[in-house]
């Protein structure tokens, strides 16, 4: 009799407690197209740098000739050393994907929702590891870090201007940033440096800063590790320095393709 009565307080309590623990509802977009490339379609510009832009005021996301390897990478703020090879297909095939969100979200939320689409859509399954890989630790340097507050009127923002000579050929390249956080800085650089950057300097919160990039015979890809370090080390003064530490690393378990009219 005593099991009898105490069975359904407990289940009652158990009952109350799941629908108490229910899961948010996972970010997602309001609608979103999928629409498959012809083969052979290049990579858009920018793309192996990581210089590309997908989000758009008024929760707009447009992405053109993209690939599902790349959305991973740009979505989960992952390097390519730092997930394993899933199906060749997800880097070679090229999809154009425009989808509307509710809103004006944040670059942030847009990523999550870009999760959603693609473990929705394209079936992604993964799981997270830790692995010990060779890092690059940001440090100050021997002065103090050029990096300045921003203005009240600010946005964050980042702009690469070329600049030319009178025979208007391009000589080096002004980066200037706005309302840059390290986190965003580990993200436009890290890509170039082919490492992950771990903050060591001490320092949080947004900055404005400006490099300039300036390419010769020897390197002339701007954005070419070599040039990137010493325009870090010299103009903003920070140092960074490489050790091996744990990053975070998916290993990709399957995907399945998205096709015409699906």
């Amino acid at each position: 009799m005593i099991r009898i009565l105490l069975a359904g307080p407990l289940l009652i309590f158990f009952a109350n407690r799941c629908h108490c623990q229910t899961p948010p509802a996972t970010p997602a977009f309001e609608v979103a197209s999928i629409t498959p490339c012809k083969p052979g379609t290049p990579e858009p510009p920018g793309e192996h740098n990581g210089m590309v832009r997908f989000t758009f005021p008024g929760g707009r996301f447009e992405a053109r000739a993209t690939s599902v390897k790349f959305l991973l990478e740009w979505s989960y703020d992952l390097l390519p050393s730092q997930h394993s090879n899933g199906p060749a297909w997800m880097e070679n095939d090229r999809y154009d994907i425009v989808a509307k969100a509710t809103g004006n979200p944040t670059d942030d939320e847009m990523k999550s929702m870009v999760r959603t689409l693609l473990a929705n859509r394209f079936q992604l399954k993964f799981h997270r590891e830790t692995r010990e890989t060779p890092v690059l630790i940001l440090m100050p340097g021997k002065s103090a870090p050029k990096l300045f507050p921003p203005k009240d009127d600010e946005k964050h923002s980042l702009k690469i201007i070329p600049k030319t000579n009178d025979d208007r050929k391009v000589i080096s390249y002004r980066v200037v940033a706005t309302r840059f956080s390290f986190a965003q800085l580990n993200q436009t650089f890290a890509r170039q440096l082919e490492r992950v950057i771990v903050n060591q300097t001490g320092l949080e919160g947004d900055f404005d800063f400006e490099l300039e990039l300036t390419p010769d015979e020897n390197t002339p890809n701007p954005l070419d590790p070599s040039l990137v370090i010493s325009a870090m080390r010299d103009q903003l003064g920070l140092t960074l320095k490489s050790q091996k530490g744990p990053v975070d690393y998916l290993v990709i378990e399957g995907a399945e393709k998205v096709t015409a009219g699906n």
